[in-house]
């Protein structure tokens, strides 16, 4: 995942709207390099961040959204799953 995406989930108390941002850093001659980290919030309020160490998650909350495991299962599943739909050509 390259850019922001919002992702719609559907729990026990109705539709909500999810953006996942990844966190990039630049590291040497202004190259970016994915820290494996995304950043969840719901419209202007943050809920946490999702951190990737191979196929091992952390999820830590912040704010005062919360989410079910089960919903943070299905969003670490999605960001596993997805492809950039520019990128998508690229990659076959």
């Amino acid at each position: 995942m390259v850019n922001p995406v919002n992702y719609h989930l559907e729990s026990a108390s109705g539709g909500r709207q999810i953006t996942i941002e990844p966190i990039y850093e630049e590291i040497a001659f202004g190259d970016l390099f994915a820290t494996g980290r995304y950043v969840l919030s719901e419209g202007d309020n943050g809920i946490g961040e999702i951190r990737f160490d191979g196929e091992l998650f952390e999820w830590e909350r912040n704010g005062n959204a919360s989410l079910e495991d089960e919903n943070i299962y299905r969003i670490v599943n999605f960001i596993r799953e997805y492809n950039e739909p520019e990128l998508a050509g690229y990659l076959d």
